[in-house]
């Protein structure tokens, strides 16, 4: 019996022509496609997400939704956005959007702007995810503040509290040319070798 994943990657922004984890995200593809055998019991599904505040959760319930409709219950999802030079696993997710420095592909701007507005809601969202399995990927307790955090704040709200409903965890891997030796084909391998250890 095939366990159900889902894997997103952002679309590009700030104008530019490609976003890194779109290239690990195909990297994976790639990877994934030439598993199989016990060793490998997944089925892995792609996405990829706007770079968007207020359309990347949203998509993501869509799609979720969508692959229950088609009897595919989902029992983990990783995103993967782009950093600066890092490649690192996010544990944890600011309650607040602020980066006043550049919009989102919508052009939306947000400064000093909660996430998540119920009474009582956290400042900060612990991720639930299999990280044992991912330890060879430095972890990390900053997700920043653009829309990579805000998805992951919105997920964690969604998801972190029931473990009925799938794992989140998000992976953030270096702007393209910037991360030294974790190129994309390096991140890719990394990210499908965790999954080889997920129990």
């Amino acid at each position: 019996m095939k366990r159900h994943w889902l894997i997103t990657a952002f679309a590009p922004f700030l104008g530019r022509a490609e976003n890194n984890s779109g290239l690990v995200l195909n990297e994976i593809k790639t990877l994934v496609a030439e598993l199989s055998g016990p060793e490998w019991p997944f089925e892995i599904h792609f996405f990829t997400l706007p770079v968007e505040y207020d359309r990347c959760f949203t998509l993501l319930q869509d799609e979720l939704a969508r692959l229950q409709k088609n009897g595919i219950k989902i029992e983990g999802i990783l995103s993967i956005g782009e950093g600066q030079e890092d490649f690192k696993i996010e544990t944890q997710a600011h309650n607040l959007d602020d980066v006043p420095s550049y919009p989102d592909n919508a052009g939306v701007v947000r400064v000093e702007k909660r996430i998540i507005t119920t009474k009582g809601a956290p400042d900060i969202f612990k991720l639930r995810f299999p990280f044992e399995a991912f330890a060879r990927i430095r972890s990390s307790v900053n997700a920043g503040f653009f829309v990579c955090n805000h998805l992951c704040a919105r997920a964690a709200n969604e998801f972190a509290s029931d473990p009925k409903k799938p794992y989140f965890g998000f992976i953030h891997v270096p702007k393209s040319g910037e991360g030294g030796i974790f190129t994309y084909d390096v991140c890719a391998a990394m990210i499908v070798n965790s999954f080889k250890k997920i129990k």
